[in-house]
């Protein structure tokens, strides 16, 4: 192996495991009111997300994802939106900051953005991290829901 060869891996090595250990993206400021983003979802901070989904009358799917430099969250962004017209009346779709919120989002079982939490009752019952399909995640929120007897 050529020494730029080898640098050139290193470099691309280096940099994967600096966006698993940091998040996605830059880093933010969170705010602390609800919003639509530009990806159409609201946007509640990490500080508030545990009263919006202990006040919401149905289950809460979370997208912990960023707004910017993040291929993967722009990859899922039109399925996400969909997914929420999908579920509307049945489960709010939210986002909350990935990069403000690493260390809930570790604690709730997830590993990089975005990861989809599931709150029912204020509770988490599932977690799925990217790569995910949106097709089997609404899936298994569905029908999740139907065994809750909703």
């Amino acid at each position: 192996m050529h020494h730029s060869d080898f640098t050139a891996m290193s470099l691309a090595l280096l940099t994967c495991l600096l966006a698993m250990i940091l998040g996605c993206g830059t880093g933010s400021q969170e705010s602390t009111t609800e919003f639509v983003n530009e990806v159409g979802l609201p946007t509640v901070s990490g500080r508030e997300l545990e009263r919006f989904v202990q006040a919401s009358q149905v289950p809460v799917l979370v997208e912990f994802g960023v707004d910017f430099n993040c291929p993967r969250c722009a990859q899922t962004k039109s399925d996400v939106v969909r997914l929420r017209e999908s579920l509307e009346g049945k489960v709010d779709v939210i986002r909350v900051d990935f990069n403000a919120n690493a260390q809930m989002v570790a604690k709730l079982g997830g590993t990089i953005c975005p990861t989809y939490v599931l709150f029912d009752h204020g509770q988490p019952v599932l977690t799925r991290s990217f790569p995910v399909s949106i097709d089997l995640l609404e899936g298994e929120i569905l029908r999740l829901e139907g065994d809750s007897g909703k």
